[in-house]
């Protein structure tokens, strides 16, 4: 069986460090850069996981949590994993509220990460 994580942040190297870390012979990644494309990959494709920093604009906007709110109207099983640079408990309450099965504000150690991920049953390296 192969799982599918779908990462979406607006920071290339972020999107690329996370999927040469999660990417292996059991687990395909997809990338988005904004909501909009996370959410026309999400129509699409069926998503084990999704993994979603929360202000993809670099502004104030909290639109991971818009694609939250998209993800657990339309694909009810699928996971999601929030980041964000700037944490807030008001909005870490709200996306636990809204269903996110986590939240790590950043930088988020890679194997609290990947112990989260391998946690929703997605075989990834846990060191």
């Amino acid at each position: 069986m192969t799982y599918k994580i779908l990462i979406v942040d607006d920071e290339t190297a972020t999107v690329f460090g996370l999927k040469a870390l999660l990417e292996n012979d059991d687990v395909e990644v997809l990338t988005a850069v904004n909501a909009q494309a996370a959410k026309k990959i999400l129509r699409e494709e069926h998503m084990d996981v999704v993994l979603s920093d929360i202000r993809l604009s670099g502004t104030l906007d909290a639109e991971g949590l818009d694609l939250l709110g998209f993800v657990k109207e339309k694909c009810k099983d699928t996971r999601v994993i929030l980041m964000t640079g700037y944490g807030d408990p008001a909005i870490m309450q709200r996306a636990f509220d809204m269903g996110a099965a986590y939240y790590f504000e950043k930088p988020v150690e890679l194997q609290i990460l990947t112990r989260a991920i391998h946690e929703l049953g997605i075989p990834a390296a846990v060191s």
